[in-house]
């Protein structure tokens, strides 16, 4: 069972008291527990050997989390009531969607500690949900379909720790994927169109960089995937914490306050799947780098990719790392 399945079973405390909490233990996690408060949040209860020196670590409140250390809360697990100290953070909204995205990165950083973790190890975790979630404040950086898009690459390739790995830490960067002379950007369209926008950079690169553009056309539709459902599609394929974690800091760096909105918005998966298809930026029209003065900066143009022959990776690329993932 997932968190989020494990959560939803749970009864709601009738009480007022903000410290009755109704939760169960974790098979795979000894040291934590999963709750629900008098609001109906869900909470995320962490057991841990009592540090001195972390006694003067600050509680965080932001716009969806409150993180607090040594909490003495009532925990009420099978009908049998305990008070115990807990490391405690509480998700606050009552919206499904955004519960998942919570329950998946609380999975995550749970992974990451050890069977029997310090108030140390729970402080770093607490800098990594501090990080994810106060980002959730900030304007977003681009839209849902283009990180839908860049979603669904990583899920789509042969191997997605790979892309992950190079996949841009900020979301204004200029190339979406980038090892050093290998380079991908992904281009999405709604009007199952390949006419792209491009910068000069993204299609006039060094002479030894070699740039794949990936086009996919992303539809909205109602019974589609949003990007919680692509989340889950990736995360049942890595393995590795840290790869996760950086997934869910760029998931909420790109979309800022609009996050809510964003997550509930479904776009059509198999569309997409049928649809992605390799470019060689040296076979995409563009304005040439020599035609720009040298006054003159941040050119962007609209190249249509409808006539181009997509990439045969099998003869018509150099080999490497970050072109053999996808």
């Amino acid at each position: 069972m997932s968190l989020l399945d494990i959560f939803l079973e749970l009864d709601i405390p009738q009480t007022e008291n903000s410290k009755l909490i109704n939760a169960t233990a974790l098979i795979n996690f000894p040291f934590a527990k999963i709750g629900v408060n008098y609001f109906g949040f869900p909470v995320i209860l962490i057991s841990s050997k009592f540090d001195q020196m972390q006694l003067a670590q600050k509680n965080i409140k932001l716009r969806y989390i409150e993180l607090t250390h040594n909490l003495q809360c009532k925990v009420l697990t099978n009908d049998i009531s305990e008070s115990n100290s807990y490391s405690v953070i509480i998700f606050k909204s009552n919206e499904i969607t955004l519960q998942n995205y919570f329950l998946g990165v609380a999975k995550s950083l749970l992974n990451s500690l050890s069977k029997k973790p310090t108030q140390k190890e729970i402080s770093e975790i607490f800098k990594i949900f501090i990080e994810i979630f106060r980002s959730l404040a900030e304007p977003s950086a681009k839209t849902v379909q283009g990180l839908w898009a860049e979603l669904i690459l990583i899920e789509q390739s042969k191997k997605p720790e790979t892309l992950i790995n190079y996949w841009h830490n900020f979301p204004e960067e200029k190339f979406d994927f980038n090892a050093d002379k290998q380079k991908i950007e992904v281009k999405s369209s709604s009007h199952l169109e390949r006419v792209h926008y491009f910068t000069s950079e993204q299609l006039n690169p060094s002479e030894d960089n070699q740039v794949v553009i990936a086009s996919i056309f992303t539809k909205q539709v109602s019974n589609g995937l949003n990007l919680i459902d692509l989340l889950d599609k990736i995360g049942a394929r890595v393995s590795e914490n840290t790869l996760l974690d950086k997934v869910y800091r760029i998931v909420s760096k790109t979309l800022g306050n609009t996050f809510e909105q964003a997550v509930n918005t479904k776009f059509d998966y198999i569309l997409a799947k049928e649809s992605l298809l390799f470019y060689r930026h040296q076979d995409i029209s563009k304005v040439e780098k020599n035609n720009i003065p040298k006054k003159v900066s941040e050119v962007k143009f609209k190249s249509n990719l409808t006539n181009i022959q997509p990439i045969d990776f099998a003869e018509k690329l150099v080999k490497g790392q970050l072109f053999d993932a996808l």
